[in-house]
C-alpha cells in the first residue's frame, strides 16, 4: 500500500492561487460574454455585390464599404452603391446596415421596367423582416415584397424613405427588386 502524498504550505498556497485565478477568469469571461454578444448585434453592417455575389461584413459601415472595395478590386471592378437598407428609421446606421452595390459603371435606369436586379431571400442576408427605413442611389429605385421569393404584397417603388413605417413598411420586406 502507498504512503499518503502530503503537500507542503507553499504547494497548497500556489494550487489555492491557481484555482482563484481560474475561478476569476471564468467569472470575468462571463461577465464579458454578453458584453461582446451585444458589440456583435450592434456591429451588423454588410455589403452585398451584386456584380460578384460577394458579401462582406464588418463593425462599421465605413469598414463593411472599404472591405468590399478591396474585394471587389481583387476582381478588377469597382462598386458603388444602389441602395442601403437601415434597421432603425431616419437612415440611422447604429442598429445594422446592408447595402447592395454593383459594378461602378452601372446606374438604374429612369422607368420601372426593366428591373435590374431582384433579391429573393434577405434572409440568406440575416435581413428578412428588419428595414426600417432605406436611401436609394444612382436612380435606382426599390420595390419590397412581404415574403421572400417576391411573392406575397410588395410595396410601390420607393425611391428614399427615413421611416418605412409611413407606408407600411417597416420590419416586413422578405425580398425586394431594383429598378
Amino acid at each position: 500500500m502507498s504512503e499518503p502524498l502530503h503537500h507542503s504550505p507553499q504547494g497548497r498556497k500556489r494550487k489555492l492561487t491557481a484555482l482563484a485565478l481560474s475561478l476569476m477568469s471564468a467569472l470575468g469571461l462571463l461577465a464579458f460574454a454578453p458584453g461582446a454578444a451585444q458589440a456583435r448585434a450592434v456591429a451588423d453592417h454588410c455589403v452585398v455585390n451584386l456584380s460578384t455575389d460577394e458579401i462582406t461584413c464588418a463593425a462599421t459601415q465605413s469598414k463593411a464599404f472599404a472591405a468590399d472595395a478591396a474585394a471587389a478590386e481583387e476582381v478588377g471592378i469597382q462598386s458603388v452603391t444602389l441602395i442601403t437598407l437601415y434597421d432603425r428609421t431616419n437612415y440611422d446606421p447604429a442598429g445594422g446596415t446592408r447595402s447592395f452595390v454593383a459594378d461602378g459603371s452601372y446606374t438604374c435606369s429612369a422607368a420601372y421596367s426593366p428591373v435590374e436586379f431582384s433579391v429573393d431571400y434577405l434572409d440568406a442576408a440575416n435581413w428578412n423582416n428588419r428595414a426600417s427605413s432605406v436611401h436609394t442611389y444612382r436612380s435606382c429605385d426599390i420595390k419590397l415584397w412581404d415574403t421572400v421569393t417576391l411573392s406575397g404584397a410588395s410595396s410601390t417603388w420607393i425611391d428614399n424613405l427615413a421611416n418605412l413605417d409611413t407606408i407600411g413598411w417597416a420590419n416586413r420586406a422578405g425580398s425586394y427588386q431594383i429598378s
